[in-house]
């Protein structure tokens, strides 16, 4: 999936990134995920937090980086805009 975010999206999901990654090691764990998805209203199985994870997590270290985030965050968007 193509990402194609203005500079000030980028700063703005950059911001959003860092607020969910509580524990500052640059990446989002699966409960630092399950958290931003409540947040932003989504509601998700374990399994399908799982799921995420699995298609999100491209280097498979078991976390979502922002380059990561950043591809999550455009389907979520796209999935809001349908």
């Amino acid at each position: 999936m193509s990402v194609n975010f203005s500079q000030e999206e980028i700063s703005g999901l950059k911001e959003s990134f860092n607020a969910f990654d509580s524990d500052g090691n640059g990446s989002i764990s699966t409960s630092e995920l399950r958290s931003l998805l409540r947040i932003v209203g989504e509601k998700y199985s374990a399994q399908s937090i799982k799921d995420h994870m699995e298609e999100f997590d491209v280097n498979r270290d078991q976390s979502i980086d922002f380059s990561e985030f950043l591809q999550l965050a455009a389907k979520c968007i796209k999935n809001k805009s349908v």
